[in-house]
């Protein structure tokens, strides 16, 4: 249902008290769940919690934004314009063995403007540009956060301990100081270690085939000096290590360059941390590794140029059980509900658009279309689990193949999807919204 067109029906069709919505975690889909709610739902008075004590630039990586980039412009135009001005744009990807074997040459842009449902689903604007961006994530939640109405209470260093049912309905927000907050309903927007998943949830995990996890390690350079800003590069080497190059928007519309480092992890992977003391060990590490697999003199450049890095495994998060948090009144979404590897870009896209989803069936409930906020998350679930379970898995048969499948196979697989446009197909399958 369009956000829009349900708003007005308020008008007319009695409503389902929803006065009250917390969200837990600042991150793109509890911002974005904030401005949609905003926006369509003006009544309703919204409060974020996040443990940070503030809303910190140059911290963390960037994120490729293709559908969510459309669902965001279409929540509200002025938006989905901040977003492509901050966007680096992107169109192409290219993938090659280190020695310089072309596997992969795939014309995003094109790909794109010749579908005729991308087209409908809003990732060409009205002036032929295609949405699909690379944009760094502190710059992605900026301009979210800016875009928040006056019915929208930030709460910046709240510490969330869990989230339970309340007396009398609705959900409690638990707070680390020992006080609770209740709400009509509450979203668990804060990731896969997140308080909102609770302890009773399965646990993330790691990405692993034949007994080899893969490990992640990524840097960030404030001093970008890659020539083709509109494309992203892989390059492939021997023993699973890979690579991938690319350019990013960010805030104050300043670019940066992102190298990201793939391999089969030996021996511990480190917890996320974009802290200092990590910072030259990891970019060493970056750069050691891809010396040794042979890669071209400018990529290791690029890795030697970094100063922000940090390193993690790659985790996913099994979308099929149910995604409430404590008590009735109570969802998850984005990571929370089910983290995938990064290896297809579309964590970011999907969380977004878990988001608006959400937002939607809130509106439609408020309509009298659905009967109560239990029927909304329900409708929710429905709408959104097949889409990201789906994407999860192709994500991690991706990554596999990229890291943990032998030279040979590897790149005969690249060869041939891209000669039987199989990775143009997967391609438009994550960046076409399904909301």
């Amino acid at each position: 249902m369009n956000l829009l067109l349900a708003a007005a029906a308020l008008l007319i069709h009695p409503t389902t008290p929803l006065k009250t919505v917390g969200i837990v975690g600042a991150g793109p889909a509890g911002l974005t769940l904030a401005v949609a709610l905003n926006r369509a739902l003006p009544d309703v008075a919204v409060t974020i919690f996040d443990r940070s004590d503030s809303c910190r630039p140059a911290l963390g990586g960037g994120v490729q934004l293709n559908s969510g980039a459309a669902v965001l412009a279409r929540l509200d135009p002025a938006l989905g314009a901040a977003v492509a001005a901050l966007g680096q744009p992107v169109r192409r990807v290219r993938s090659r063995t280190a020695g310089g074997d072309a596997l992969l040459d795939l014309d995003l842009a094109a790909a794109i403007r010749g579908d005729a449902r991308a087209r409908e689903r809003g990732l060409v604007d009205a002036d032929g540009g295609v949405r699909a961006y690379t944009i760094m994530r502190d710059a992605l939640q900026a301009t979210l956060r800016d875009a928040l109405g006056s019915q929208t209470k930030l709460e910046l260093g709240a510490a969330v301990k869990g989230i339970r049912a309340a007396a009398g309905g609705g959900s409690e927000v638990a707070l680390a100081d020992g006080t609770a907050r209740r709400f009509d309903l509450v979203a668990g927007c804060d990731g896969v270690r997140g308080a909102a998943r609770g302890a009773d949830r399965p646990a993330a995990e790691p990405l692993a085939v034949l007994g080899r996890r893969v490990r992640i390690r990524w840097g960030v350079s404030s001093a970008p000096s890659r020539a083709a800003r509109d494309e992203l590069h892989q390059w492939f080497g021997p023993d699973g290590v890979y690579c991938l190059a690319g350019s990013y928007g960010g805030v104050g519309g300043r670019a940066f360059d992102q190298c990201v480092v793939v391999s089969p992890a030996r021996g511990a992977v480190g917890a996320a941390a974009w802290d200092d003391g990590a910072s030259a060990a990891t970019r060493d590490a970056m750069v050691a590794q891809l010396r040794a697999a042979a890669m071209p003199a400018d990529v290791v450049a690029l890795a030697e140029s970094c100063d922000r890095c940090f390193e993690l495994g790659a985790e996913y998060v099994n979308p099929l059980p149910a995604w409430r948090a404590g008590g009735e009144a109570s969802v998850l979404l984005g990571d929370a509900a089910h983290a995938m590897p990064p290896f297809l870009g579309q964590g970011t896209n999907q969380a977004i658009q878990d988001a608006a989803c959400l937002a939607d069936k809130l509106v439609a409930m408020r309509a009298g279309d659905l009967a109560d906020v239990d029927a909304a998350l329900a409708a929710y679930e429905s709408d959104r689990k097949a889409a990201v379970a789906r994407l999860g898995f192709n994500s991690v048969v991706l990554g596999a193949v990229e890291t943990l499948a032998p030279e040979g196979f590897r790149n005969a697989f690249f060869r041939t999807t891209a000669a039987l446009g199989v990775a143009k197909m997967v391609f438009l399958d994550g960046a076409t919204p399904k909301v």
